[in-house]
């Protein structure tokens, strides 16, 4: 249909928000065109050919007879026509629900990210367009590089070989799938164009990076290490975007953007887009196998309206319809709860994203797929695929990490029963001078807990907290601190690197003030070792009443020559019990051939301590394997 182009070349220009209804229309042409058709096949066959038939003489009896059968033909196919009206309209109702929750869904969970990725693609493709190379440096991106042509990954190749089937399956979510793609960056757009080259960048985590550092030095002052909003302000059209575009790069707020922070930035945005275009892609296969699902159905309500239109008898129809439904509720009725459970979960519920990191049970994951009736997982500690069913998922507590803003961690260690209230608050004082030389990663407030008394302290930067917990037996003293990070714990590692940094300035803090754990010192010399002696007599004289005799027999003990080995060598490589591949009975080896007599030569000497005078009787012998020693 040219309708939908026409629409939104015309009132899509002028009137923005009927877009949305155009992508509707777009997504439901067909339907709407087969229920039109059938709507006006059943109107005009009714008034065109039912209505007027030709009169006829009251005393022809034969032509009385051709009218009554005529008629019943008429009247058959009024019915058939009336029928296929009523199923277009509900598959036309069927196909407009699926995209009322496809619409609902994605303006509710992807509304604001999409307006918010869309805003900070916009501010670097100005930044890119008024930036320049960089003569030089090689880490920076290029006029012409982003628009050459890449090396073809088959991988990536065949993945998106598939992602395409798998949208030509679910074709009818395209109203979703159209922003999918224009987040991806697979909208039409001129090669050249500053908005192909940053959506080509942004595709790439390395030209990503390239990007970031060719807009840090395309604006950074000489012999600056970071840049302010004044450097990007006469780019933009007024102050507000001027402020939105700076604060994507400065997150702490401190009034100025680093290298390190410009790379994070455009990283997040990287990953941000991809993580939408994979969310809005999986959820837009989800709602496809929805609606396979309501078409099974759909199909067996078009056969009891086509069967009641034929005036069949409709308690009868549905007497038949429900025993049929009940016979099968124990084969189904464990399916149908488990879809109806992972479609309020996934569409309703819905607690994470793919790319999302989350806590499920005391385990880290991150969303890689999310299907209608199961979500596949990335187990953060091992690295391996998990897949769980999303009706086992909805009784679970889900700690969405990407979702929470910043967070904390608490950090328990034991000092000293003997460590003074004053070391501690000397403690305090470092720490609050460490974290405000890095206040980019950690946040502005600091209070201290000592023994249920609280002391504030509400600084303009970051926060320590230190509870003085137990004196358990008056033996230890345990503290705790808080590790107050400035953002979400998402980025795994830059959460590692934060935490590793605050605990070896603590340590460092705690090594200077003296302040030890309950063993005290641990880089402290040792003292001089005491020891007792004891006159060589009393030990000689124990050593010979518990010294056993010597084993003077010829039989050789049965221990091996090599290493040890409790186990078969084929075994060791291949165990049966993980044998998946049936490899267990083809994989042997022959055993070794026995040696010939004559052959077995062996040379042993044993050195035996015996008597008080301490001598070593050595002992030689050599033994055949054919002729055995007498005794």
């Amino acid at each position: 249909m040219a309708l939908p182009v026409v629409l939104r070349n015309t009132l899509g220009v002028v009137a923005v928000g009927l877009r949305r209804y155009i992508e509707w229309l777009t997504a439901l042409q067909r339907y709407l065109a087969f229920f039109a058709w059938t709507l006006a096949q059943w109107i005009a066959f009714t008034q065109l050919i039912v209505q007027n038939q030709p009169d006829i003489d009251a005393n022809d009896v034969a032509a009385i007879a051709r009218q009554a059968g005529n008629a019943g033909n008429l009247e058959l196919i009024q019915k058939i026509l009336f029928g296929l009206m009523l199923c277009a309209a509900i598959l036309l109702g069927e196909k407009f629900a699926i995209q009322w929750i496809a619409y609902k869904f994605h303006e509710r969970s992807y509304a604001e990210r999409i307006a918010a990725q869309k805003i900070q693609t916009g501010c670097l493709t100005t930044l890119y367009k008024h930036s320049s190379e960089i003569p030089g440096r090689s880490d920076t991106l290029k006029d012409n590089q982003s628009a050459a042509p890449s090396v073809i990954n088959p991988k990536k190749l065949l993945r998106g070989v598939i992602k395409g089937v798998k949208g030509v399956a679910s074709h009818t979510t395209t109203a979703l799938g159209n922003v999918a793609s224009e987040i991806a960056g697979s909208s039409v757009l001129q090669p050249n164009s500053p908005a192909a080259m940053v959506a080509t960048a942004l595709s790439s985590a390395n030209k990503t990076r390239q990007l970031a550092r060719r807009i840090f030095y395309s604006f950074v002052q000489p012999g600056a290490t970071s840049i302010v909003i004044t450097d990007i302000a006469q780019y933009f059209p007024d102050h507000e975007m001027t402020e939105i575009a700076f604060g994507m790069f400065d997150k702490d707020g401190n009034h100025d953007a680093t290298r390190d922070e410009v790379e994070l930035a455009c990283l997040e945005v990287h990953r941000e887009r991809l993580a939408l275009a994979n969310s809005m892609r999986d959820i837009d296969s989800a709602v496809g196998r929805l609606d396979n699902i309501l078409m099974s159905f759909y199909f067996i309500i078009a056969a009891l309206v086509i069967a009641v239109t034929l005036e069949a008898k409709l308690t009868t129809l549905l007497t038949g319809a429900g025993s049929l439904v009940l016979g099968l509720s124990w084969l189904i009725g464990a399916s149908a709860s488990e879809v109806l459970t992972s479609v309020i979960f996934l569409f309703i519920k819905h607690p994470y994203d793919v790319g999302d990191r989350i806590d499920i049970d005391k385990g880290s994951y991150i969303v890689k797929e999310m299907r209608l009736l199961s979500t596949v997982f990335i187990d953060v500690t091992r690295g391996c695929l998990v897949q769980v069913p999303n009706a086992s998922l909805s009784t679970q507590f889900i700690s969405n990490i990407r979702r929470s803003g910043a967070m904390s961690e608490t950090f328990t260690f034991d000092v000293a029963y003997d460590v003074e209230f004053e070391q501690i608050e000397a403690l305090r004082s470092r720490m609050l001078a460490f974290v405000q030389s890095h206040r980019r990663d950690y946040q502005p407030t600091f209070d201290i807990v000592v023994s249920g008394t609280v002391f504030s302290y509400v600084l303009i930067f970051f926060t320590l907290f230190t509870s003085l917990e137990d004196i358990p037996g008056q033996e230890k003293m345990i503290l705790k601190a808080d590790i107050l990070y400035k953002s979400n714990w998402q980025q795994g590692a830059l959460k590692t690197k934060r935490r590793n940094k605050w605990v070896c300035a603590l340590k460092t803090a705690m090594a200077e003030l003296k302040i030890h754990g309950p063993s005290g010192d641990p880089s402290a010399k040792p003292g001089p070792t005491k020891y007792t002696q004891i006159p060589w007599e009393e030990v000689k004289e124990m050593e010979r009443t518990q010294m056993p005799l010597p084993d003077l027999s010829t039989s050789e003990p049965r221990i091996p020559r090599g290493e040890w080995s409790f186990t078969d060598q084929d075994a060791m490589i291949l165990d049966r019990r993980q044998d998946v591949f049936d490899e267990a009975d083809e994989f042997s080896f022959p055993m070794a051939p026995t040696p010939r007599p004559g052959q077995d030569m062996r040379q042993r000497r044993m050195t035996r301590g015996v008597g008080e005078t301490g001598e070593a009787i050595e002992m030689s012998r050599s033994r055949m394997s054919t002729a055995p020693r007498r005794r």
